[in-house]
C-alpha cells in the first residue's frame, strides 16, 4: 500500500498526510479542468462534473479522518476522460452504507460516493493495513 500523496499532476511533491479537504479539492479540480481540454469550465455541465467530483473527495477524505484512523494515501488524476480519485486510510473495514433515518444526519457519505462515481473500487492489500479507496468519475 502507498503512504504517501502524490498528486501526479505537474509532479506534486509529497505532502503530509495531512491534507486539508480543501487541498484535496484543489487537487480534484486541477484533474478535472486538464480533463476539460480546453472545454469551459464554467459551462453548467462543468459546473455540475466538478462539484460531483469534489463532493466525492470531500467524503471520501472526511470518512478517511471520521472511520479510517486518518488518511494514508490521496491522489487525484486524470486518465482518458475521467477523474479518478484515490484515498487511503489506516482500517481495513470496508465502507458501510448503514440503514439510516433519513432525517438524521450523517451517515449517507459512502452511498454518495456510490452513486455519483461511475465506479469505485476498494483495495485492501494482502498484510491488511489499511485500504485504498478509488472512485472513477467520468468528465469527457
Amino acid at each position: 500500500m502507498r503512504t504517501e500523496h502524490a498528486g501526479s499532476l505537474d509532479a506534486v511533491p509529497a505532502a503530509p498526510l495531512t491534507l486539508s479537504g480543501a487541498e484535496a479539492r484543489a487537487l480534484v479540480r486541477r484533474a478535472v479542468l486538464s480533463c476539460l481540454d480546453g472545454e469551459s469550465p464554467e459551462t453548467p455541465t462543468t459546473r455540475h462534473l466538478m462539484a460531483e467530483a469534489q463532493l466525492i473527495c470531500s467524503e471520501l477524505v472526511s470518512n478517511a479522518h471520521r472511520h479510517g484512523g486518518g488518511l494514508s494515501w490521496f491522489e487525484a488524476r486524470a486518465h482518458g476522460g475521467h477523474v479518478v480519485i484515490e484515498v487511503g486510510d489506516r482500517s481495513a473495514r470496508m465502507p458501510l452504507s448503514p440503514l439510516r433515518d433519513a432525517t438524521v444526519p450523517g451517515g449517507f457519505g459512502w452511498d454518495l460516493v456510490q452513486r455519483l462515481a461511475e465506479r469505485v473500487e476498494v483495495t485492501i492489500p494482502p498484510d491488511g493495513a489499511g485500504k485504498i479507496i478509488r472512485a472513477v468519475v467520468r468528465i469527457a
